[in-house]
């Protein structure tokens, strides 16, 4: 299964412009980085070289008008491997976590927050609205793509996930 780096969302309707963001972000650290734009309008893969904590690095040191959301893809599973994924991810975590949970087509009936939820519970977290630490579940394609983190700004309407754990 591959899994990309950073898992990006533009502002609607701004695809093309946050493409070049990415692009000219990833790329002035790793040339032979690629962006790819999947099927899903305004979601980008990126797949380079960086760790996810130093690809999310980068878009803190410019502003991004184009961008809505970086994340760091720390783990990567298909549906049935989630439990153990999301587990080992977790896994050295204290204290409150606020979840946010993106489904997708095909997994939009399958990957529910009522799931996560009851995983990260299982998992010994409690989970709050006002928690400092983010823990983002998505889906992609077949994918479910993980990553716990700080929100930060990167742009006026742009959040990156600034990873908490190695």
């Amino acid at each position: 299964m591959s899994c990309p780096t950073i898992l990006a969302t533009s502002m609607p309707g701004r695809d093309s412009w946050a493409l070049e963001e990415l692009m000219d972000t990833v790329m002035s650290r790793d040339p032979r980085a690629e962006v790819r734009a999947t099927r899903y309008r305004g979601v980008f893969e990126v797949y380079t070289s960086l760790s996810p904590r130093d690809a999310a690095a980068l878009f803190l040191l410019y502003q991004h008008a184009f961008l809505a959301s970086v994340v760091p893809v720390m783990s990567c599973s298909d549906l049935r491997g989630l439990p153990a994924a999301l587990g080992s991810l977790l896994r050295g975590l204290s204290g409150p976590v606020r979840l946010v949970v993106r489904a997708r087509e095909p997994m939009k009936d399958s990957l529910t927050e009522e799931l996560v939820r009851n995983l990260v519970r299982s998992a010994g977290l409690p989970i709050s609205d006002r928690a400092e630490v983010e823990l983002v579940v998505e889906s992609i394609d077949y994918r479910v793509v993980m990553s716990v983190g700080q929100p930060r700004r990167c742009g006026p309407h742009c959040t990156v996930l600034v990873p908490v754990l190695q």
